[in-house]
């Protein structure tokens, strides 16, 4: 395998000569901000005159607090509080279910005998309240995923 490097002048005329822009804007989840530069390098390379498709695909890993034995005083009798972790109630944290009521999410932490079940969009909390019974367990992945969907014709 070889390694062709380009310099951004050569990238930007080639972006300019098919009409692409490029925005500096890195907030905005569109190709034009994240994509466009590397879609133009390979571009160079394969011969491609224009992009099939500018949906963008997040992929974010899961974060836990990890386990912390000595992290707070001992309560009365003695003993501390759990604390961090990845299993929650004997199920692994991250895991996708189909909730009757949230739909797709994935479980969180836990309280007593209660799990959080969190948003696969945006990773924010749907309830503390998700009882076993209420959802099917479906399978193990550690990251959050979102396609933004901006499919061109061609």
């Amino acid at each position: 395998m070889e390694v062709t490097v380009k310099s951004g002048g050569e990238t930007k005329k080639f972006r300019d000569g098919l009409g692409l822009k490029k925005i500096r804007d890195k907030s905005k989840p569109v190709f034009e901000s994240h994509y466009v530069g590397s879609w133009c390098l390979v571009a160079m390379v394969t011969g491609a005159k224009h992009p099939t498709t500018e949906s963008i695909y997040y992929m974010v890993p899961l974060r836990w607090h990890r386990r912390q034995l000595h992290r707070l005083e001992p309560s009365k009798g003695g003993l501390r509080r759990r604390y961090g972790g990845t299993i929650s109630l004997g199920l692994k944290k991250g895991t996708r279910v189909r909730h009757v009521k949230y739909g797709l999410c994935y479980i969180g932490g836990n309280l007593r005998d209660r799990l959080s079940l969190h948003s696969l969009k945006n990773g924010k909390r749907l309830t503390q309240d998700g009882k076993r019974e209420d959802f099917k367990l479906l399978t193990r992945i550690p990251f959050r995923t979102q396609l933004l969907s901006t499919a061109k014709a061609g």
